[in-house]
């Protein structure tokens, strides 16, 4: 199995996307040398994601362009029962506004993800 990730700093679809959104996300693209950007077949999907907690990366990427949004969404929540310690995020390109310009999902640390959340004022609404 050849699981590779990239730096995002080092693809320049993902600097010119964290450059754009920084008025929303100012740490993503402060932080790019932090975010590892995989492109593997989903079935490494669970590998890749259980070594996060013990990396250096704020944040992996996982790209999977042939995802329709809704298989995306289902695969998040499948990941965020699967992994209590991370939060998994999705987004697609049709979704329009702020998303990533390839469908993908996103996985960061729970706990560093809300501590952030809270000292920005963002209360989610349930």
């Amino acid at each position: 199995m050849d699981l590779k990730g990239k730096v995002a700093k080092e693809d320049s679809e993902w600097v010119t996307y964290f450059s754009r959104i920084k008025n929303v996300c100012p740490w993503s693209y402060k932080l790019m040398d932090s975010i590892l950007v995989w492109e593997n077949d989903e079935k490494c999907l669970s590998t890749i994601a259980c070594t996060f907690p013990g990396t250096r990366f704020e944040a992996y990427v996982f790209i999977y362009r042939d995802k329709t949004p809704k298989q995306l969404e289902t695969l998040c929540d499948k990941m965020n029962k699967k992994y209590g310690d991370s939060e998994f995020l999705w987004s697609h390109p049709e979704e329009g506004g702020d998303s990533t310009p390839v469908p993908c999902l996103i996985q960061q640390d729970r706990d560093k993800l809300e501590t952030l959340r809270e000292n920005l004022g963002y209360v989610e609404e349930n």
